[in-house]
């Protein structure tokens, strides 16, 4: 069996903004009510009924609800009183100066009692239930107790008891009614405002996605003037200024591209070039329906990036054809290999060709290196960056690479700053990239100096919102003619590099927002450096981002 959930009915139907609002108008209408009532009973147009003759206590009662609507509309104007006290209050005094004022000037018949059925109703829209029907029921008992009070004093008709009686129920029924009413009010205005908040947080998020598109977008109207459009196509139209907003002064070419659209509604378009910015551009244009501001639709994409998107897929592609061809040739590299170790182990070889033996390891060893780049390239997954701290993230890398290498092979030293230092990259392969940069130090340091030495260094750019990450080495230095092409794939000095690694290291920065760059002065080394971005003070937004440096 289901269970209706109980209604509150102690708790204010409205908020206290509305509330006040509410509260203002009736204290407005309180002091005009009172002023009114006076002024008609100094004139004599308002006369006593039979119950209460007194013109003194008419008068009393009369001033006194003037005076108290004055003290309450006075109260009103503070910003610190309570709506809710205030209406509560004002209403009471309606309800008990009002009914006097009934029985002073001769019940529902003077036609005062509508001034309770109002304030009966006011109640119920400003009042929590059980006040609003304890409001409405002294009101329904000061019209009936007069009509009883003027039958006993007076000997009235039982008609008067009984059109009081009505009027009292009356009373009540408006009171329920009218508390409904304001509860659905409420219902109905919390519903448009979270509506209005949902629409505003979409209109903020369709706005901010427009902005953040690469393709441009403009908005036409029915004059093909622009009401709406993103960064990129105010780039693309050659950052035009906020007062031009006619197409025709903007872009004529594109005006004429969306005229020829109209014309004959092809889905594409032939490229443009805008005068303005010397873009050109693919244009594609979208028909709105006609009850809005906005009438077209048109996307800018920049043919340029285009391009260059193609040229990056056929890349790709490409990567995965050397992969499968390089799989394919590991086999028979193997095979050979293996026949050309068979053949060292023969005792009686002569030494020629053991020399030639010896020529086939070395050239296997190298297509085997060239063989594992290429594979590395064709399996390299997306970025998945992550918070990273730095500086303790690249002592485990330095410990670890010196572990890797002979006691004679070169010193690794690592400096850096103290101290947090946050950025966003993919932890794997920023370890890939560093490691073969290590590698790559390692094999040039040296040279003729009997002690090479290989430096990692981290260094903040406080002022720009990126660190550095440098590997250097104390080697005779690169060629001032080979700077252009060490980071092409397959160029190396070395008889057997493989002139992979360099490449890879500069792909997966890359695909990691960063930038790989290298300097060499002749005699004094090698220095490349890794420039990425720092996420800021993760730590103190993030006590647990810690667990991620580990």
């Amino acid at each position: 069996m289901k269970v209706r959930p109980v209604k509150d009915s102690t708790s204010y139907p409205l908020s206290a903004d509305v509330t006040r609002r509410v509260a203002r108008y009736l204290n407005v209408f309180r002091l005009f009510i009172g002023l009114a009532l006076t002024l008609s009973f100094l004139l004599g147009t308002l006369v006593q009924g039979a119950v209460i003759r007194s013109p003194t206590i008419a008068l009393v009662t009369l001033v006194s609800y003037v005076g108290l609507g004055v003290t309450l509309l006075a109260a009103s104007g503070r910003k610190r009183a309570n709506p809710h006290h205030l209406a509560r209050a004002g209403l009471w005094v309606d309800t008990l100066l009002l009914s006097l004022v009934l029985v002073i000037f001769g019940g529902y018949e003077s036609g005062l009692g509508v001034l309770l059925v109002f304030v009966s109703a006011t109640a119920a829209i400003l009042l929590p239930l059980r006040i609003a029907l304890l409001i409405a029921s002294l009101a329904s008992l000061a019209l009936v107790g007069e009509a009883f009070l003027e039958e006993l004093l007076y000997g009235a008709t039982p008609a008067n008891i009984f059109g009081a009686g009505v009027y009292g129920l009356t009373n009540l029924i408006t009171a329920l009614l009218a508390h409904q009413l304001a509860i659905r009010a409420r219902d109905y205005r919390l519903i448009a405002e979270r509506q209005q908040r949902t629409l505003t947080r979409l209109e903020q998020i369709n706005e901010l996605i427009i902005r953040r598109m690469s393709s441009g977008v403009l908005a036409l109207d029915r004059n093909d003037e622009i009401q709406m459009m993103n960064e990129s196509a105010w780039f693309l139209l050659g950052n035009p200024a906020a007062e031009r907003r006619a197409l025709a002064d903007v872009a004529p070419e594109l005006l004429a591209g969306l005229n020829a659209w109209r014309e004959h509604r092809r889905p594409e378009h032939e490229p443009l070039t805008l005068q303005a910015s010397q873009a050109q551009i693919i244009p594609r244009f979208v028909a709105l329906p006609e009850d809005g501001e906005a009438r077209v639709l048109v996307f800018l994409d920049d043919n340029d990036v285009i391009a260059r998107r193609a040229i990056e897929r056929s890349a790709t592609e490409l990567a995965e054809l050397s992969g499968s061809i390089a799989h394919e040739i590991r086999n028979p590299l193997a095979a050979i290999s293996h026949a050309a170790q068979l053949l060292d182990e023969t005792a009686e070889l002569p030494a020629e060709e053991r020399r030639l033996v010896g020529m086939i390891h070395g050239q296997a060893r190298r297509m085997n290196g060239i063989v594992e780049s290429i594979l590395q390239l064709s399996r390299r997954e997306r970025s998945r960056p992550e918070l990273l701290d730095i500086r303790p993230w690249l002592e485990d890398l330095a410990e670890e690479f010196r572990s890797t290498l002979s006691r004679d092979a070169a010193d690794i030293t690592l400096a850096a700053e103290p101290g947090a230092l946050w950025v966003m990259f993919d932890r794997g392969q920023l370890h890939q990239a560093l490691w073969k940069l290590l590698e790559n130090a390692v094999d040039h340091a040296g040279g003729d100096n009997p002690a090479p030495r290989v430096a990692l260094r981290l260094q903040n750019e406080h002022n720009t919102g990126h660190c550095v990450i440098s590997v250097e080495d104390n080697g005779p230095g690169i060629p001032p003619q080979n700077l252009g092409n060490i980071f092409e794939p397959f160029f190396t000095t070395r008889p057997q590099g493989a002139g992979l690694g360099l490449y890879v290291a500069r792909q997966l920065c890359e695909a990691n927002q960063a930038e790989l760059t290298v300097d060499s002065t002749a005699s004094s080394g090698a220095r490349f450096h890794v420039r990425l971005a720092t996420a800021g003070d993760a730590e103190a937004a993030d006590p647990n981002m810690q667990l991620q440096s580990a």
